[in-house]
């Protein structure tokens, strides 16, 4: 078992630093800063995670690739969108973060 911690970014209040203080020896994490719908690029998950790395920790699971409302009411693009969460995942299988946790639920992530 790994003691993670949920991480909101480099704007979160708590720090990496406080997150290792308390423990832990991963971050859950996501890339906010990017909109709903559009693909992570492998360029940015392994930008995070050098910053997570830097810092001793670890980037164990991705929480989450936020799925797009049109998803989910398949409207017109769904198709498209989805295609853009399966890069997404396969860009973080591709840095080494196996784990995606997810809500597949209306309105909220």
């Amino acid at each position: 078992m790994k003691h993670t911690w949920r991480w909101f970014g480099p704007d979160d209040p708590i720090s990496l630093s406080d997150v290792r203080q308390a423990g832990s020896t991963g971050v859950v994490t996501a890339l906010h800063h990017l909109p709903n719908g559009c693909v992570w690029p492998l360029n940015e998950i392994m930008e995070r995670k050098a910053i997570i790395e830097a810092a001793g920790l670890e980037w164990t699971v991705a929480e989450s690739i936020p799925i797009h409302e049109d998803i989910k009411t398949h409207a017109h693009g769904w198709e498209t969108l989805a295609d853009a969460w399966a890069e997404s995942a396969i860009n973080l299988a591709n840095a080494g973060i196996k784990t995606i946790c997810y809500n597949f639920m209306p309105v909220l992530d």
